[in-house]
């Protein structure tokens, strides 16, 4: 059974952020990526007006110019003085050594020296992560951040 829903209200919303009158350019179609038929696999077909396709690149476009996606990431270290930067080097490297999996990264964003972990698209992932490192971060908070992009 095929099910069906309306994409005109969520298409519409969609429309009204990114009407700034831009033009994508070389837009990575994440519909072709969809359709692409894979060795054993099934496949799937996409049936929609152009115009959405064209929205979709065109939001795909900016995100690509900001160098990610808006996201969460959770700060474990924040210090400043004349040791922070050393302080946050080591904060960073003990993380990397419990969590190799999960990236690390380490700003000064004036005056402090702060490390940040992990490249979360939703709050509700960064703040299961929060809970799993809580004992040996117990000051640890999720922020919004601009992140990654997925792999």
């Amino acid at each position: 059974m095929i099910k069906k829903f309306s994409l005109l209200p969520v298409l519409f919303f969609l429309l009204a952020a990114l009407s700034s009158g831009l033009k994508a350019q070389a837009p990575v179609d994440p519909f072709a990526r969809l359709e692409t038929k894979k060795p054993g696999k099934g496949s799937v077909r996409v049936t929609q007006d152009p115009k959405i396709r064209d929205l979709v690149n065109l939001h795909v476009t900016q995100q690509r110019k900001m160098n990610g996606i808006k996201g969460y990431r959770i700060l474990i270290y924040m210090g400043s003085g004349q040791e922070a930067r050393k302080e946050a080097d080591q904060a960073r490297a003990g993380f990397i050594r419990l969590y190799e999996d999960v990236n690390s990264y380490m700003r000064f964003e004036y005056p402090y020296f702060k490390v940040y972990v992990g490249d979360f698209r939703t709050k509700s992932e960064a703040l299961r992560f929060l809970k799993q490192i809580e004992g040996v971060y117990p000051d640890a908070f999720v922020r919004d951040d601009i992140v990654a992009f997925p792999d």
